[in-house]
């Protein structure tokens, strides 16, 4: 059977490939955010909230600290990318929500898992016309060459949407991208080209956290991550398969305290804490934690280690991304 040796989280905020002194430019765009959202589920505006904060948060938003913790991110990217390659992996199953870029809302699935042979990330186009900051971290997502046909499990996510039904999941399937192409999101293309190593396969699972209605509830997520642990379990070839979490922790307000909350729940195997986390607090970017608790639930029996945890300020108002990395290992 099929051997699940590695989870691993990581955040996929363009941060993660920025330097420090971009984190501070990237935080210029945020005063006119529309999707500023506190723990409670409130929307505001960067002027709202910056009222709220003070002068609370503008040392933590220095040009010093965005450095150090630039630093710190691409350090644990590199421990990351370590442990994929010892783990000698043949499939790369990746967790990742969508931001209006492979699904909108003319068909918009829960849960959707990808069976076609190849997955393609976009290679990059238009350089010139973005800004500089925008060109300096397009890398992490998508292909400098062109684009890539990245091979995919067909078997294992075949027998995964098999196991999904007998589940009581009623998943979407997609065999191919919709035509005009429009290429997976960033959370794909990310660990596609930060994780992903030659001769790896992946299987890419799309659980829709950012857009309403059609949010499964974090309970859901949990189970769903059950499920495929169950699918991995019971597939007959030998292969030895990691699970991937793309994305989160909070933004686009850093929720240090959740994220906290959430870390802590994962290090103690309590995703029941984590699904008991009221809804309106999983919106936006902070509902990426849910790919967390998907990830979790399918390694529950792995050793969780956080590799680091940067609460990545980017703003006096405290906007910016909580940048989370970690790992379950056997």
């Amino acid at each position: 059977m099929a051997d699940l040796v590695l989870g691993v989280g990581a955040s996929h905020s363009p941060m993660v490939s920025m330097d420090g002194d971009d984190w501070l430019v990237w935080g210029e765009g945020d005063h006119d955010h529309a999707m500023l959202y506190t723990r409670d589920g409130r929307n505001v505006t960067y002027d709202e909230q910056l009222a709220a904060v003070g002068d609370t948060v503008s040392a933590l938003a220095s040009s010093e600290r965005c450095r150090e913790g630039a630093d710190r991110v691409a350090a644990a990217m590199v421990r990351l990318q370590q442990a994929v390659a010892e783990a000698r992996l043949d499939v790369l199953v990746i967790i990742g929500d969508d931001q209006d870029e492979h699904l909108l809302s003319d068909n918009l699935p829960p849960f959707l898992i990808y069976w076609g042979d190849t997955l393609t990330n976009a290679g990059i186009e238009g350089l010139a016309a973005v800004p500089p900051v925008v060109q300096r971290f397009l890398p992490g997502y998508k292909e400098p060459d062109g684009a890539v046909p990245y091979p995919v499990a067909t078997d294992l996510a075949r027998h995964l949407i098999a196991v999904a039904f007998d589940s009581h999941f009623d998943v979407a399937t997609s065999d191919r991208l919709p035509e005009p192409a429009r290429g997976m999101g960033h959370a794909f293309g990310f660990p596609m080209r930060r994780l992903a190593s030659a001769g790896v396969s992946i299987v890419p699972i799309m659980v829709n956290t950012y857009n309403p209605p059609s949010q499964p509830r974090a309970s859901r997520c949990r189970d769903f991550g059950t499920m495929i642990r169950t699918a991995i379990d019971s597939f007959a070839g030998e292969q030895r398969v990691a699970v991937v979490a793309s994305g989160g922790l909070s933004h686009f307000l850093v929720l240090e305290d959740l994220d906290r909350e959430v870390l802590d729940g994962l290090s103690r195997h309590d995703l029941d804490a984590l699904c008991a986390i009221p809804e309106a607090t999983y919106v936006a970017g902070t509902s990426e934690i849910k790919n967390w608790i998907t990830t979790a639930a399918a390694c529950h029996d792995l050793d969780f280690e956080l590799i680091d945890y940067v609460p990545g300020y980017r703003t006096p108002a405290g906007s910016g991304t909580g940048l989370a990395f970690a790992l379950w290992t056997p």
